[in-house]
């Protein structure tokens, strides 16, 4: 592909936390040469950031460069994803819309997709994908490896939530807490209405303009699309906890096997793309061991003393970069169909 034949990419959003980890993961890729960058901004104006070291614009809105991109990725939030729906024109020549915020599953031409959880490439040709939750990617890529292991007869994970899923105010509001707390000044709680520095909460506040409850449905949600296209692969139980992080999710996996597994052939396959397998004596799965890395930690493995058909696995990965990754999956095989 030459830079002549290069297609426009639009990037709505471009300045949130989602934004930035695509701006990272495209700026050596020879799809980034035609990025263009679009921000909250009226028409008209624009915003100055970096890039690679470099000033940057971000611009401000305009329908016309989106109706001129042969794909839209949209990484702001559900505002800005309902009005670059509403700003693309109809036809067989408008761009594909490829939503990382997840505020347009409901739209009735939304397919929900997560490449590294697909066996088979998908082929069709939709003009809106949502790419799935990043926790829900997490469970169905090392369900679908363990499931290779053997017959699954039940799953149950918990699943550990980062602050910064609630973006930067969720990340300020945590840095703010542990400031607080070891300065004896009153906590600011208007995010999760609860102190979450030093803390795990179950729940949210009455106060909390999100409630959990309504997270964990659409991680499950998710999950169940995912694996619906998978064989032998049970829905699991699934439980959210709210953690004290800043990044990645972190997911602990109670497995239990029709027969007893063979814990040297879960390992093995746990070491196939996109999952990165760490045997004991090396850095296991952790949220910030895993910031701004790839793909997705498995480590922990053992096998349940109280249940020989049980195995505990441990799991971690960056919540932004695991979307991100999806996403330019989706691309992708948009640019090559």
């Amino acid at each position: 592909m030459t830079k002549k034949e290069l297609p426009q990419i639009a990037l709505v959003g471009s300045e949130s936390l989602m934004g930035r980890e695509l701006r990272d993961l495209l700026r050596d890729s020879i799809l980034g040469r035609k990025l263009k960058l679009l921000g909250t901004a009226e028409p008209g104006t624009a915003i100055l950031t970096e890039e690679a070291g470099e000033p940057a614009v971000i611009g401000g809105w305009d329908d016309a460069e989106l109706n001129a991109s042969r794909v839209v990725l949209l990484a702001g939030g559900a505002e800005l994803s309902k009005k670059a729906l509403d700003g693309v024109k109809p036809g067989p020549d408008s761009p594909v819309l490829v939503d990382l915020t997840r505020s347009l599953e409901d739209h009735p031409g939304a397919r929900l997709r997560a490449p590294q959880a697909e066996d088979d490439e998908d082929s069709s040709a939709g003009k809106l994908y949502v790419v799935a939750h990043p926790a829900a990617i997490l469970s169905a890529v090392l369900l679908r490896r363990l499931a290779e292991a053997g017959e699954i007869r039940r799953a149950i994970l918990t699943v550990f939530e980062p602050a910064s899923e609630r973006g930067m105010a969720g990340i300020e509001e945590l840095q703010q807490q542990t400031v607080s707390l070891l300065s004896f000044k009153k906590q600011n709680t208007a995010i999760f209405d609860d102190q979450l520095a030093f803390n795990l909460l179950a729940r949210f506040g009455e106060e909390a303009p999100l409630a959990l409850e309504t997270i964990q449905e659409q991680i499950e949600r998710h999950t169940a699309s995912l694996i619906s296209r998978m064989r032998g692969v049970p829905m699991p139980s699934v439980r959210l906890l709210q953690a004290p992080v800043m990044h990645g999710y972190t997911v602990s996996a109670w497995v239990l096997f029709a027969e007893r597994p063979d814990l040297a052939r879960v390992a093995e396959l746990l070491k196939a793309d996109p999952l990165d397998y760490r045997p004991a004596g090396t850095t296991q799965p952790n949220p910030v061991g895993m910031a701004a890395q790839n793909g997705i930690a498995a480590g922990a493995l053992e096998q349940d003393r109280n249940e020989a058909r049980a195995i505990w696995v441990h799991a971690a990965a960056d919540n932004f970069r695991l979307v991100a990754e999806n996403a330019l999956g989706v691309m992708r095989g948009v640019l090559s169909a």
